[in-house]
C-alpha cells in the first residue's frame, strides 16, 4: 500500500512541475509590454492638451530600448476625424512606460463636440502581453460656454425669422444657438481663422410631418442640384450657415441659415 502512495505521489509530484514549466512559459514577462488598464472612461479634450488622448503602455523589462507596436481600430465616429500620430512607440532604456497618442486630422471646428468619442487600441508583435494586449479609451470634449445676447435667426429653409439666444465657447471660436429650430436642439458651429465655418452633422429637432427628423449638414459642392457655389462664413457680426437639410428619405438641398450676432 506504501509504494503505491508513494508512486502517486511521485506521479503528482511531476504533474505539477510539468504544469509550473507552463505556468513559466504563460506568464513570463521577459520584455514584455502591455498597455497599463483595459478602460479609461474619462479623458478630457482640451485646448492645453491640444484635444488629443495619450494613451499609457508599460513593459517590463528596462534594460534596453525598444518600440512596440499600437493600432487604432476606426469607427464611423472618429474615422477621419481622430488617428494615432505614429503606430511605433519607443521605450529609451530604463523607461518603464511610454504613451501612443490619438491626435485630431481635422480642426476643432469640424469636430462634433458634443459627441463622446471611443478608441479601440491593440498592441501587435512578438513582445506583446498576451492578457493587456487591448485597451479602450473614451474622451469628451471640456468647452464652457457663456451668453453673448440675443441675436436674430432667418431661416430660408423655414421661411420665416426669430430671436435666439448665442453663447460661445470660452476656449474656442464655438458657438451654440440655444433650441434653435426646436426646444432641446442647439445648433453649434465653430469659426476659423479667415472666418470659415465649420459644423458637425446635427439634429435640428424640427418633425418634417411626412419625412420624420431633419437634419442640418454641411454643403456638398457636388450636389446636382446645389445652386449655391460656396461655403458658410463670416461676414462681421453676421453667420452665414450654408447648408443642406436632409432626411432619412434624401435631401431638401441647400439653404442659407443667417444668424445675426448680438
Amino acid at each position: 500500500m506504501k509504494k503505491i502512495q508513494l508512486a502517486l505521489l511521485v506521479f503528482v509530484l511531476s504533474l505539477a512541475a510539468c504544469d509550473q514549466d507552463n505556468i513559466g512559459e504563460l506568464y513570463e514577462t521577459d520584455a514584455y509590454v502591455a498597455f497599463s488598464t483595459e478602460i479609461v472612461p474619462a479623458n478630457i479634450l482640451t485646448a492645453e492638451n491640444n484635444y488629443s488622448v495619450n494613451v499609457q503602455i508599460a513593459r517590463s523589462n528596462l534594460n534596453a530600448p525598444t518600440t512596440a507596436q499600437v493600432s487604432l481600430e476606426m469607427n464611423e465616429n472618429i474615422e477621419g476625424v481622430f488617428d494615432l500620430e505614429s503606430t511605433s512607440v519607443s521605450f529609451a532604456e530604463g523607461e518603464g512606460t511610454a504613451y501612443a497618442k490619438i491626435v485630431p486630422l481635422v480642426d476643432i471646428s469640424q469636430i462634433d463636440v458634443s459627441k463622446v468619442y471611443e478608441f479601440n487600441l491593440t498592441l501587435t508583435g512578438d513582445n506583446v502581453s498576451e492578457f493587456y494586449s487591448q485597451t479602450t479609451y473614451r474622451a469628451s470634449f471640456l468647452l464652457t460656454f457663456e451668453p453673448v445676447g440675443t441675436g436674430t435667426f432667418s431661416s430660408e429653409f423655414r421661411e420665416n425669422e426669430w430671436t435666439v439666444q448665442v453663447e460661445k465657447a470660452l476656449e474656442a471660436d464655438v458657438y451654440k444657438i440655444i433650441d434653435c429650430y426646436a426646444e432641446g436642439y442647439d445648433i453649434m458651429f465653430s469659426v476659423d481663422a479667415e472666418n470659415n465655418v465649420f459644423y458637425a452633422t446635427q439634429l435640428t429637432g424640427y418633425i418634417d410631418p411626412d419625412y420624420g427628423m431633419v437634419t442640418l449638414e454641411m454643403p456638398d459642392s457636388e450636389e446636382p442640384d446645389s445652386y449655391y457655389m460656396g461655403e458658410p462664413y463670416r461676414n462681421g457680426n453676421t453667420i452665414y450657415l450654408l447648408g443642406r437639410f436632409t432626411v432619412d428619405a434624401g435631401s431638401y438641398g441647400h439653404w442659407y441659415e443667417v444668424l445675426t450676432l448680438p
